[in-house]
């Protein structure tokens, strides 16, 4: 469909925002996409089996326009580690991305990877996050200013763990095994003494798969879900590292000025339903998860393929990288002026406090 689109439209029509075609007034085209697939992905699979169906059904309903979703999802227009490039040149009118990839450009939006220990329900952090957000404007301004494109909803991944190839009791035991990460997470193992490997799930099967690594920090629905890790890796851990509430999603700005102010409100308002469905969708494959990894052990012989690692443990680990959560503060606050990286971290933990989660270690930033 998008090949056929772009032979009929001339290319700078192509690269613009929302496509309005002279032919028939009223008309809009909008392409909505993932570097990530949909089934196995919570925030993907909100993005096409609810923003998008919300839009259509409520723009033919409540207005005299019309409105064509192309949607590109798993990398068909840009990969993970692109959407939000797409997004700015308008490659993409709307797109959905995790912000891990992004962190020499969106560092400051990575603050909970930042604090791990944090907490593990997603629906909570992710109104944690918000109450932040509201408090630290600059954020989603920064999106604006430097990369043409407007905050529009934020999602997330279940709490992370780690999955590995043998079973493992101490935290101590990881020290030199190479962990897979997708990035801003890899110190967690790395300050630990883990050997760290930077990958993307897309890409993390076959890394376990030929031996590149035996070990991946990621969350309960992608090990047991389509990704399909546990192959390759069994044993799962329940560390507590957090749920994340990492991804988001934007829309170009040309695009947003180009829409009819009555279909721009539907996009808004179906944004703000699509995040909430998705956060619940990625607690429950949370949940899923884990019983799925149980009986997917069971039928290896595996009685212990989930395990937890205790408090005690946690903090030693926490122990271990205390000093780490200052120092991305202070490269937040070098690297991107006007926002004060120690602030944001230190509102943020305040912030977790307030649901009653105790971190395992205090984290010290600033001051």
């Amino acid at each position: 469909m998008l090949k056929n689109l772009k032979k009929a439209l001339p290319l700078g029509l192509l690269i613009s925002g929302a496509i309005a075609t002279s032919a028939i007034a009223g008309s809009y085209t909008l392409r909505v996409g993932s570097g990530h697939p949909s089934a196995p992905t919570a925030y993907v699979t909100g993005m096409e089996k609810v923003f998008v169906p919300n839009i259509k059904k409520r723009v033919a309903a409540e207005t005299k326009h019309k409105i064509k979703i192309i949607e590109a999802y798993a990398g068909k227009i840009a990969k993970v580690h692109e959407t939000l490039e797409a997004v700015e040149k308008g490659l993409l009118d709307i797109g959905s991305y995790c912000v891990c990839f992004e962190t020499a450009k969106l560092l400051p939006w990575n603050f909970d990877y930042f604090v791990p220990f944090t907490l593990t329900n997603l629906e909570t952090n992710w109104e944690v996050k918000h109450r932040v957000l509201k408090k630290f404007p600059q954020l989603a301004k920064m999106l604006e200013d430097k990369y043409n494109q407007k905050f529009i909803a934020m999602q997330g991944f279940d709490d992370y763990g780690i999955g590995t190839v043998k079973q493992w009791n101490k935290a101590q035991e990881l020290k030199g095994v190479k962990v897979i990460a997708a990035g801003p997470n890899l110190p967690w193992v790395s300050l630990f003494g883990s050997i760290p490997v930077t990958s993307t799930l897309p890409t993390m099967y076959n890394d376990l798969a030929t031996g590149v690594a035996k070990g991946v920090i990621i969350f309960p629905s992608a090990h047991a879900g389509g990704f399909k890790f546990y192959e390759q890796a069994p044993y799962w851990k329940v560390i507590g590292f957090g749920a994340m509430a990492q991804t988001i999603t934007t829309i170009n700005l040309k695009t947003l000025a180009k829409l009819p102010p009555e279909v721009a409100k539907i996009v808004m308002e179906e944004a703000a339903n699509y995040e909430r469905s998705a956060v619940k969708d990625g607690q429950r494959r949370y949940q899923k998860g884990l019983t799925d990894l149980m009986k997917l052990g069971q039928k290896k012989g595996i009685n212990d393929s989930v395990t937890y690692l205790p408090v005690a443990q946690q903090k030693i680990w926490a122990e271990t990288i205390k000093d780490w959560p200052n120092s991305r503060a202070a490269d937040i606050t070098k690297g991107y002026p006007g926002i004060d990286g120690a602030a944001l971290m230190n509102v943020y933990m305040e912030e977790v406090e307030k649901t009653g989660h105790k971190f395992p270690v205090r984290y010290k930033i600033g001051g």
